[in-house]
């Protein structure tokens, strides 16, 4: 699910940016806005909530609603199935690296 949705803006790799949005390696436990080497918008900036996995639910659903103000224009995933799966990617990943 990841690389179909996420890959063509996101990167997991090394430290850079993705081509569009900022890298999601070790996402899960860091503060939104936060990665260097992307600029974020001023409302994901002001997030004071550390990325769970039940953030990144809630934010995934739709988020544009989620972070009114965001930069991010992709517009969900409505399937509870399919949030979960790039959850679970991106929580793993995060173990992988460490």
């Amino acid at each position: 699910m990841f690389s179909n949705k996420c890959a063509a803006c996101h990167s997991v790799k090394g430290v850079e940016p993705g081509p569009v949005g900022p890298n999601l390696a070790e996402v899960v436990g860091r503060m939104p806005g936060v990665t260097k080497g992307f600029v974020y918008s001023d409302a994901m900036r002001t997030q004071r909530q550390r990325w769970t996995p039940e953030r990144l639910d809630w934010f995934l659903t739709d988020p544009l609603a989620a972070v009114p103000g965001t930069s991010m224009s992709f517009t969900g995933l409505k399937s509870a199935a399919a949030r979960a799966d790039v959850i679970c990617y991106l929580v793993n990943l995060g173990r992988t690296a460490r």
